[in-house]
């Protein structure tokens, strides 16, 4: 009851309660089994242990009931964990946007089927003979190095779990910045802003806490909480427009130290490097190639002639691949005619003559050691 004002006044929103899971057989009511852990657990003894998940505003209130159960299924139903829990939803106090959550607790201490009382249930466990102790505590640590370890466990099972949700009820949001509506794939991260800005290059900046207590409703903390979501909101922006222009164009690989803004032209310079051994294929692959290629090529402003002997180069002086950018056609060097004009043409006899080389066994290109 020492929440109830707090709660009025922020007119919070209970959505569901599950008053007990998995209780042992002594328990008639859920407050019973937790009076009797605050009553009988011995000094500094973990009482309960509790669970705060945000959940999905975009969900409905049955939706976000089912998401919570079947995550306690798995992590802690399946291991028998006696458990409360509670869904609320609460308006934030900066946008007005529905800020659901569930809040889980539940007791180490499971049921082994030994007849106890309430008082018994709670003692210390004894191992020679559990009879005559209370019941064992299961650490959720067990099975990994720490609980640190097990917490970063935790927390990106409930981030998998909850994406395989988003993709299956919203798999997309939209977020209206300076005027445009931008759609991007809706997902969570259970990692830190500091572990996906290293990650993925982005400048997003962590929001501070509000609290419960007035002392950070002033206009200049709220001011600043605005300022960041604005900030990250426009960073949003800016890293999914980068993310379209990437699909646009894929990773291209090229034993040539050339960046040929053509893709076709990679595409085919890489399938003659992979099928190189074979002299009669290559001979005959080249010279299809340039008929077919001959328009594009001319378009690109590229020398048929000078791929050719970058091409022979590296058969000869075989190098690690280079990954290239696509070099806009604006940032494209002039040809020099001059140039284009004094070199010869490579003839398929000497294409013939380097194709029958066999590759040394530091040839990375064609896939030796």
């Amino acid at each position: 009851m020492q929440y109830e004002q707090v709660r009025k006044n922020s007119h919070e929103v209970l959505e569901h309660v599950e008053p007990g899971q998995c209780m042992p057989s002594w328990v008639k009511d859920p407050i019973e089994f937790w009076s009797a852990a605050d009553t009988y657990e011995r000094a500094n003894a973990k009482v309960y242990m509790e669970y705060e998940i945000a959940l999905p505003n975009e969900f409905t209130p049955e939706q976000r009931k089912t998401l919570v159960e079947t995550f306690l299924e798995q992590h802690v139903a399946k291991q028998q964990f006696p458990h409360s829990y509670a869904i609320h939803n609460v308006k934030s106090r900066l946008s007005g946007e529905d800020q659901p959550h569930c809040h889980l607790m539940f007791s180490l201490k499971v049921d082994d089927g030994l007849e106890r009382t309430a008082e018994q249930y709670f003692k210390r466990y004894n191992a020679k003979d559990p009879a005559q102790g209370g019941v064992k505590k299961i650490q959720l640590q067990n099975g990994h190095q720490n609980y640190s370890e097990f917490l970063l466990f935790i927390r990106k099972a409930w981030e998998n779990h909850l994406n395989d949700a988003l993709a299956q009820h919203c798999p997309t949001v939209t977020y209206h910045i300076d005027g445009q509506d931008i759609t991007i794939k809706n997902q969570v991260s259970a990692g830190s802003y500091d572990q996906y800005n290293e990650l993925h290059g982005t400048i997003y900046i962590a929001e501070p806490k509000l609290g419960a207590g007035k002392q950070n409703e002033t206009a200049e903390y709220l001011s600043k909480i605005q300022k960041i979501r604005i900030h990250n909101a426009k960073e949003r922006e800016l890293e999914q427009k980068q993310q379209q222009l990437d699909q646009q164009h894929d990773h291209f690989y090229s034993c040539m130290s050339e960046p040929y803004p053509s893709l076709e032209v990679i595409y085919y310079m890489n399938h003659l490097a992979k099928k190189a051994k074979n002299q009669n294929e290559l001979k005959k692959d080249i010279l299809d190639i340039e008929q077919d290629l001959k328009p594009v090529f001319q378009q690109e402003q590229l020398n048929i002639h000078r791929i050719n002997y970058e091409l022979i180069n590296s058969l000869q002086y075989p190098e690690p691949a280079f990954e290239f950018k696509i070099t806009p056609q604006t940032e494209r060097p002039e040809v020099d005619s001059a140039q284009v004009q004094t070199q010869k043409p490579i003839v398929p006899e000497q294409i013939s003559k380097l194709a029958q080389q066999k590759p040394r066994n530091d040839d990375y290109d064609f896939g030796e050691p």
